[in-house]
C-alpha cells in the first residue's frame, strides 16, 4: 500500500551548497545523533549548541599543503560495549567516533579561537607531569585515554580507569573534551554533510531508519520528493530539513 508523509520545514542557518559528492556514505548501523531528553531538545531548538559556535562543515579532503593535518589531543573512552572516541587535528578539524548501539562518525571544523581554548587546556607538559601513581589501574572493558601530541609528532598519554576519582589536573583537561564530544554526537547540523546538500533526481539517501531512498523531484526549490526503494513509501520532506531525517549518502555494496 502506497503511503505519503509531508514534513513540514525548520529553520537552519545558512551552510555551504553542495552536491551529492561532498554527503558522506552512510555506515551501517549509523545514527545522525544520539537523542537529547525531550526538554532539553525544546529548550536548545532555537539555539546553537555554544561547543560548536562558529563551527563549519567539514566537507571534502581536509588536506593541509598536501598533507593529512597532523594531530593535536586525542581522547578515548570504553565502558562496556560502548566506546568514544574525540581527536583534535591542525587546522581545527575534529572527528569523534561513538560504537555501542549504533555507530556515530562526525567530523566539524572549529575555529582558530576554540582549537585555542582545547589545545591550551591540555598540553603535553601539563600532562607530562601527572604521576601515573595517581591513576587507578584500567579494567579490560573499562579504560580511558587521553594522548596529546607535541609539535615535533612525540607524544605523550596516560592511561586511567573512567569510573575512578581522577587528579585534578587530568580531570580539567578531559572535562572540556566530554562537553565537545557530547555538543558534537548531539549536533543535527554543522556536523551533518546533509546539511546544505541541494538534492538532484537520482541521488540516494540513507534514511535515520536506515531506509534508502531516491530523489524523485524537487518541488519549487524547496520540498523534495523521495521515494523509498525499500518500502512502498513515498515522503515529501523540506529541502533544508533533509539534515533531521538522513545520515548520508547510500552507496552500493
Amino acid at each position: 500500500m502506497r503511503r505519503t508523509l509531508l514534513i513540514l520545514a525548520l529553520a537552519l542557518p545558512a551552510l555551504a551548497q553542495h552536491d551529492i559528492s561532498k554527503v558522506d556514505p552512510a555506515p551501517p548501523d549509523s545514527a545522525i545523533a544520539t537523542p537529547m531528553p525531550e526538554a532539553q531538545e525544546r529548550m536548545l531548538r532555537k539555539y546553537d549548541i555554544p561547543d560548536l559556535a562558529g563551527a563549519q562543515q567539514a566537507l571534502g579532503s581536509q588536506l593541509i599543503d598536501g598533507h593529512l593535518p597532523r594531530p593535536l589531543i586525542d581522547y578515548l573512552s570504553r565502558e562496556g560495549g560502548v566506546q568514544q572516541r574525540v581527536s583534535i587535528f591542525e587546522g581545527g578539524l575534529v572527528v569523534i567516533n561513538m560504537t555501542g548501539a549504533s555507530t556515530l562518525f562526525k567530523r566539524v571544523i572549529i575555529p582558530p579561537d576554540a582549537l585555542a581554548a582545547y589545545t591550551n587546556a591540555t598540553t603535553i607538559d601539563s600532562l607530562r607531569a601527572i604521576d601515573t601513581r595517581w591513576l587507578a589501574v584500567v579494567e579490560p572493558e573499562r579504560r580511558s585515554q587521553l594522548r596529546v601530541y607535541g609539535k615535533d609528532g612525540t607524544y605523550v598519554d596516560r592511561v586511567f580507569h573512567p569510573g575512578k576519582v581522577l587528579p585534578k589536573a587530568l580531570g580539567d583537561a578531559i572535562t572540556p573534551l566530554r562537553d565537545l564530544l557530547r555538543a558534537i554526537s548531539e549536533d543535527r547540523q554543522v556536523t551533518s554533510s546533509i546539511a546544505g546538500y541541494e538534492p538532484q533526481p537520482g541521488d540516494e539517501l540513507v534514511s535515520d531508519d536506515h531506509n534508502v531512498y531516491r530523489v524523485m523531484r524537487v518541488v519549487g526549490n524547496t520540498v523534495v520528493e523521495l521515494k523509498c526503494l525499500t518500502a512502498p513509501t513515498t515522503i515529501y520532506v523540506a529541502k533544508q530539513d533533509l539534515h533531521q531525517y538522513f545520515i548520508g549518502k547510500h552507496v552500493a555494496q
